[in-house]
């Protein structure tokens, strides 16, 4: 009868175990959804401009060394600035991508 005890008890451990479970599955997906609405819905993901402008500087650098300094000084004119520094940061998308183009 001791091992109809034990195993009660386990049984009764692991249905506690699945609830605790069931309990933070709930939670997450609670937490995930609130924080879907919190987010704009401009169909776009969330940009970090420092971490672009590296990537642009670095474009940019790499379209200078290739000999295109003068068009990467009038590209950035084109933007309203002297200096990549200069530049808004919503603009660097179209910034890198103006850049990629200079030589093709």
């Amino acid at each position: 009868m001791s091992a109809m005890n034990d195993l009660e008890l386990k049984l009764r451990e692991a249905e506690n175990l699945i609830d605790q479970t069931k309990e933070t599955i709930l939670s997450i997906r609670k937490l995930l959804s609130s924080n879907q609405d919190a987010a704009p819905c401009n169909g776009q993901p969330k940009r970090d401009p420092v971490e672009d402008k590296v990537t642009v500087r670095k474009m940019l650098a790499k379209k200078s060394a290739e000999g295109y300094t003068a068009q990467v000084k009038a590209l950035l004119q084109k933007f309203g600035a002297e200096k990549l520094s200069d530049v808004d940061p919503k603009d660097y998308g179209d910034l890198y991508y103006s850049a990629e183009g200079l030589g093709q």
